[in-house]
């Protein structure tokens, strides 16, 4: 019999964490589901726990393949997929029993592409903070589905929040038919930061009609240590390769203006939180001072200046921006300790 969901788990350097994953899924409600592991050549003791969970669930599909990272994993699953819908769940994160009944019989009623959920983060300490739900559900379609894909890049220069949608794909259930038709894959996250992203605007682009519920199934486990919250010299550009292949790949024609403007939010946004993380980190004042002057030296800021309303954005944002316009680098450091110690 086909499944009715198949779900990927990329699985690399978590063996401390994927029981509670694997368990989370195997108990699911709904019963009509495949599970496939993708071991991405993980250096510790996870491909023979996969091995051994094939054993016990006959559900349970595994991968071993030379290590490409997460997005290139997530499409070995794709590639090996089976199920009327696809779903992902990272390897140290788990979801709630009734996750996928609760999506998949969504998608049925509604006849939808796609059933979108929230999502909750966890910390070390075990303290849970929801990120972001929905109020009540809506069903998208025609022009509804660009503002969906727009409210993912981000909001409007004045909106306080940076995006009000999580563009997680995690937190998703896809159609298998419209992946497969559209030939729909995930990005190499070493290419381009935010595969999540480009996955979810490729898939809408072929949507249509998606779903979003008022409810939060997903635990985001937040490591301190992730790649995501890591120190990385790369992560500048990677900001600006992600705002020039958004620019050149999407384009909304007479929305192009708004549409600007939401990933120049986008990426204002993640350099912003890229220096948070330098003027935070246990490196020498010297070095900050420096990592942050090859940031803020860039032309690019003379480019936004000139073509965004810096004017609009929040009190706080526009500061930062400002200071980073100027190469005021020194008061940089000294408005995200404030942050640090306040807030």
């Amino acid at each position: 019999m086909r499944p009715k969901v198949s779900i990927i788990i990329p699985v690399y350097n978590v063996e401390h964490y994927l029981e509670r994953c694997v368990q989370s899924i195997c108990g699911q409600t709904l019963q009509a589901i495949e599970i496939i592991l993708i071991d991405d050549e993980s250096p510790d003791n996870c491909p023979a726990m996969c091995d051994e969970y094939s054993r016990k669930d006959s559900r349970i599909k595994v991968i071993h393949k030379k290590n490409a990272g997460l997005g290139m994993a997530c499409n070995s699953g794709i590639e090996a997929a089976t199920g009327d819908y696809i779903a992902f769940c990272d390897s140290d994160d788990w979801v709630d029993l009734d996750c996928y009944e609760t999506l998949y019989n969504t998608a049925i009623k509604y006849n939808a592409d796609a059933v979108y959920s929230g999502i909750k983060r966890i910390d070390e300490n075990g303290t849970v903070t929801p990120m972001s739900q929905a109020d009540k559900l809506r069903v998208f379609k025609g022009s509804e589905l660009t503002d969906f894909a727009f409210d993912m890049i981000a909001t409007s220069p004045e909106c306080p929040n940076e995006r009000n949608r999580q563009m997680s794909a995690k937190i998703v259930l896809y159609s298998g038919e419209v992946i497969r038709h559209n030939n729909i894959r995930f990005h190499s996250e070493r290419n381009y930061i935010s595969e999540d992203l480009l996955f979810n605007l490729d898939f809408i682009g072929g949507s249509s009609t998606i779903v979003e519920i008022p409810k939060t199934f997903y635990y985001y486990f937040y490591n301190s240590l992730s790649l995501t919250n890591s120190l990385r010299s790369d992560r500048f550009d990677k900001c600006k390769i992600l705002r020039e292949y958004l620019l050149s790949r999407y384009d909304y024609k007479e929305r192009n203006v708004d549409f600007r403007q939401r990933v120049d939010k986008m990426f204002i946004g993640y350099v912003r939180n890229a220096m948070e993380i330098i003027c935070n980190a246990n490196i020498s004042l010297k070095i900050k001072k420096e990592r942050l002057s090859n940031i803020s030296n860039d032309s690019i800021w003379k480019l936004l200046f000139k073509e965004y309303p810096i004017e609009e954005l929040p009190l706080l944002k526009r500061f930062v921006f400002l200071f980073t316009y100027r190469q005021w680098t020194f008061f940089l450091i000294m408005i995200y300790n404030i942050k640090r110690r306040f807030y």
